[in-house]
């Protein structure tokens, strides 16, 4: 890509946006705290401190690791895993089209991989050397220069997180990568762990009330001192017992990169979390569907009837709306599995607050809805102020306490 005039010039994109960018505005991930920490830091490989600091060439390149499990068959019980690197050099608008995707493997399958670090080891020796750097020739100046790389974020759901991460994931006893909150159970026989921000009324449970503005949040020396405490375990017992207790099954193959912070590296892929998850959870909750919690009378349920209805005109207001506001959306009832992440956020963003209005019993449900939305938006935007990101973070506080009142 260096030696090609065309990309080797748009990979400056990174270079360029450092000389103009606006430090009061977030627009691009060169803004995160994360990379502006590592601007200061010098790359250490294999312990040792090289005379260098990250990012203090104009040509270094930044990049993102991203996986997934992918149903290969219209039956969903089988899995491949592909492999990409992500070129964040490249400007916002291109980095994520096929052609720039750079593919670095595909795990097979059929099940997902039990131990994520064996097929990563080639990939963890190439980045390492790329932090040291490689010959190169630069096609803008026409000169050979050092090349050097480094993988600053990894995109990916949290069963893919959490195997890069060596964390036992998002049903375990401490589930969350980013803080350190505990599950607490459902009444019997239900042994699923959930995560309440007020537990004073949960049976078994002490008189817990989490601040959502203060959780006990993770820490990179925190969470490799935990690693190694489980990975060093001198018993199995203690070892499992550990394993419960942090999260983590031991110490993760990509701690051996300095680029990377755990957990400020792994942050949380928004498609999945709100367009395959949280929407798709609320529809449930809304239809008296949502796992095995008891919804009879409960005035959030929408009637079968009045559903049906949301989901016809819904589908109907394809015929008017413009392409270029995203896919059609099919008939939620009838056609639920035709439903994709592009599909439920069209609905959510352009549709849901039309339809849904005037449809609960109670307004506050429907109100309760139309924050999400607006935060949602929010976190959409191509640029966000400070004062933006803090209406987004008091908002979500807020939408997640109504929630649970």
């Amino acid at each position: 890509m260096m030696a090609n005039p065309k990309l080797a010039k748009a990979m400056r994109y990174r270079h360029e946006y450092e000389q103009n960018r606006d430090p009061d505005v977030v627009q691009d991930i060169f803004d995160g705290q994360h990379y502006r920490s590592l601007r200061d830091s010098y790359v250490t490989v294999a312990g040792k401190r090289l005379p260098f600091c990250f990012f203090n060439d104009p040509r270094d390149i930044a990049l993102g690791f991203t996986l997934d499990g992918v149903n290969i068959f219209k039956k969903r019980s089988k899995t491949s895993w592909p492999l990409a690197i992500v070129d964040y050099n490249l400007p916002p608008d291109i980095r994520f089209h096929q052609e720039h995707l750079i593919p670095v493997g595909v795990i097979p399958g059929p099940k997902k991989p039990s131990d994520m670090d064996s097929f990563l080891y080639p990939l963890v020796e190439e980045l390492l050397q790329l932090a040291i750097g490689v010959n190169a020739f630069d096609a803008v100046t026409e000169r050979l220069f050092i090349l050097r790389t480094y993988l600053i974020v990894n995109i990916g759901d949290i069963p893919a997180i959490s195997l890069l991460m060596r964390m036992k994931g998002h049903n375990a006893f401490s589930p969350c990568r980013m803080c350190k909150i505990v599950g607490a159970q459902g009444p019997p026989p239900n042994k699923t762990y959930y995560i309440p921000l007020d537990r004073r009324n949960v049976s078994g449970q002490s008189s817990t009330l989490y601040d959502p503005s203060n959780l006990p949040m993770r820490t990179h020396k925190g969470f490799m001192d935990e690693a190694h405490q489980v990975q060093f375990a001198e018993t199995s017992t203690s070892e499992k017992e550990l394993a419960k207790e942090f999260g983590i099954k031991g110490i993760p193959l990509l701690s051996s990169l300095s680029s990377l912070s755990f957990p400020t590296s792994f942050p949380y892929d928004f498609m999945h979390l709100i367009w395959e998850n949280l929407i798709p959870n609320l529809i449930l909750f809304w239809t008296g569907q949502f796992k095995d919690v008891q919804h009879a009378d409960q005035d959030y349920v929408l009637e079968s009837s009045v559903w049906k209805e949301i989901c016809h005109i819904s589908a109907e207001a394809g015929n008017t709306i413009p392409a270029p506001f995203g896919c059609r959306v099919p008939n939620m009832s009838t056609q639920h599995w035709q439903l994709t992440a592009e599909s439920r956020a069209v609905w959510t963003q352009y549709i849901a607050p039309i339809v849904l209005r005037g449809r609960f019993k109670e307004v506050k449900y429907y109100k309760h809805f139309l924050e999400l939305v607006h935060l949602l938006n929010l976190c959409l935007e191509f640029e966000l102020p400070e004062d933006k990101i803090t209406e987004i973070e008091n908002g979500f506080i807020k939408w997640v306490q109504d929630y649970e009142r």
